[in-house]
């Protein structure tokens, strides 16, 4: 509530949670992924982030494309910053593409392209 809160305030979409070890878990309301280099990243439950349905049908489409490797490790907010690509998925707004944190723009090409593939999964 108090960073709904403060994302409002502030006229931002949403705002990142960490953990007690200051690594980045979520947003408000989706699972957080980071794409760098030829590598999907995304934190492990244990960090403390929700396993949802669509984080779940997200990694395995993931999983299926032979030019990305996946895993879940702990990302720092310094992390974010290096990253070519950053999106969140839910299953109310499906995957959304983070175009900017503090003053880096990011690509989106990675996370329209799951879309596409979710959306011609659920279609099939």
């Amino acid at each position: 509530i108090t960073g709904s809160i403060y994302a409002k305030e502030n006229n931002f979409d949403t705002c990142l949670v960490l953990n007690t070890e200051k690594n980045v878990i979520e947003a408000l309301n989706s699972n957080l992924f980071m794409k760098m280099g030829s590598q999907i990243i995304t934190p492990p439950i244990e960090d403390g982030c929700v396993n949802g349905i669509m984080r779940k049908k997200c990694i395995a489409l993931i999983k299926t494309d032979e030019n990305i490797s996946f895993k879940e490790e702990s990302i720092s907010p310094f992390d974010l910053q290096k990253a070519d690509e950053l999106f969140l998925t839910n299953c109310i707004s499906g995957i959304q593409p983070i175009t900017k944190y503090r003053k880096k723009i990011f690509e989106t090409h990675f996370a329209e392209e799951l879309l596409t593939k979710l959306n011609l999964d659920f279609n099939l």
